[in-house]
């Protein structure tokens, strides 16, 4: 039975639900127009971090003066009210198939996008302590799914968290960078190929960026990062 025909018949048979922001029914984690407004993409924005820009094909100006180590980002949106509170319940409310549904959605914008298809895709890892209190790791569920659905390989043990460090979401701003030095490591060599990194939230790069620099050390060719949403600067 082909693909798309078995896709139509699952969007069918699906149980009816409620819209984790507006108590719609819907089918999905979120109703059509609540998906389209806060998890379409809202461009413009910077190709290599993802802030939002007033035109399309510009480079804020934190990049031009300090470029990342990864080539692109990918978001779906901004975060803040209300789509704040889907990451929250992803995150404390135990439900990983809302982490499974934005790694689904993050394939179909990197494919509409016309990105290359990654070699390997890599989830942010979780410190020991909050993986056993929270019983998964919402980016390990984004990637596997991403991966999945643009058919190339998730792995879960090649980037490892290897010290542990105040949330960033404790710290202020200006510390955040400090506070992620030497916080991951690649603990073997890979053959270069194009990586995408995946996590829930971005806020100021400097995770996602220690990360990469780690990748990039490792043997990765370039490391682009696929985030389900962008917090926007201050102000």
């Amino acid at each position: 039975m082909p693909a798309s025909l078995l896709e139509r018949m699952g969007a069918v048979l699906r149980p009816v639900g409620l819209c984790a922001l507006c108590a719609m029914p819907t089918r999905q984690t979120l109703c059509e127009p609540c998906k389209d407004q806060y998890l379409g993409g809202i461009g413009p924005r910077c190709g290599h971090c993802g802030l939002a820009q007033p035109a399309d094909g510009l480079t804020c100006g934190i990049c031009l003066r300090l470029p990342p180590p990864y080539i692109r980002t990918l978001t779906l949106g901004d975060y803040g009210v209300p789509i704040d509170r889907l990451i929250q319940r992803l995150k404390f409310s135990n439900e990983p198939a809302i982490g499974r549904w934005l790694g689904k959605l993050l394939a179909a914008h990197w494919r509409a996008a016309g990105h290359p298809r990654p070699g390997l895709v890599l989830p942010i890892p979780l410190s020991s302590a909050r993986l056993q209190q929270r019983g998964y790791n919402q980016a390990w569920e984004m990637a596997r799914s991403f991966a999945r659905e643009l058919r190339t390989t998730a792995r879960s043990d090649v980037l490892m968290r290897v010290r542990e460090m105040p949330p960033q979401s404790s710290l202020p701003l200006a510390l955040r960078t400090q506070n992620v030095r030497g916080v991951f490591a690649a603990p073997y060599p890979f053959k270069a190929q194009d990586v995408v990194l995946i996590d829930d939230v971005m806020t100021t790069g400097s995770t996602l960026g220690e990360a990469a620099s780690v990748l990039l050390r490792a043997g990765a060719a370039t490391v682009s990062v696929a985030v389900a949403l962008r917090t926007p600067p201050p102000g």
